[in-house]
């Protein structure tokens, strides 16, 4: 039986994984690319005061089991409220300070930080100071975006 060159990328089918003969291509997004996508947000601000791009979805690119884009905090009250989800995530701090909660344990994080997030850990990130932004790449071990279902935790938890 023949296998497929490395460059054919698994589908998940069902829950399984099954050979496919649909390529992955390579993408390159410039950003001039970034700054026409218009941002999203969570249309409830009580779950966060961020807005973010995501650059690298399945969908949106032929990518698939990674999911990657770019996160801001404004400055002032920026945050994303504690919360879970099931893909394991890793945020690169590119810019800005802030305090990032994993699990209950606080940790301050600046530009060049990088922060590995297990799944189902609960984490959020907030702004701390001055008026930078607080900017970050994200990225899931998932498709797509619409994989990831956010699981905010009840109450008033500070991050």
């Amino acid at each position: 039986m023949a296998t497929l060159p490395s460059r054919y990328y698994l589908w998940r089918q069902g829950g399984q994984r099954s050979k496919s003969s649909a390529r992955v291509q390579p993408a390159v997004i410039t950003a001039a690319d970034i700054a026409r996508q218009p941002s999203e947000s969570f249309p409830d601000t009580s779950v966060g005061v961020l807005h973010w791009k995501t650059l690298v979805s399945n969908g949106s690119t032929t990518s698939n089991e990674l999911t990657a884009g770019i996160a801001t905090c404004p400055a002032g009250d920026g945050h994303l409220k504690l919360h879970r989800h099931t893909q394991d995530e890793i945020y690169y701090i590119v810019s800005g300070r802030g305090i990032m909660t994993i699990d209950g344990t606080k940790h301050h994080v600046g530009q060049g930080a990088v922060v590995f997030i297990p799944g189902d850990a609960e984490h959020g990130i907030r702004k701390s100071s001055g008026d930078e932004d607080l900017v970050w790449l994200y990225g899931f071990a998932a498709d797509s975006f619409g994989e990831i279902h956010y699981r905010f935790s009840g109450g008033d938890e500070q991050l």
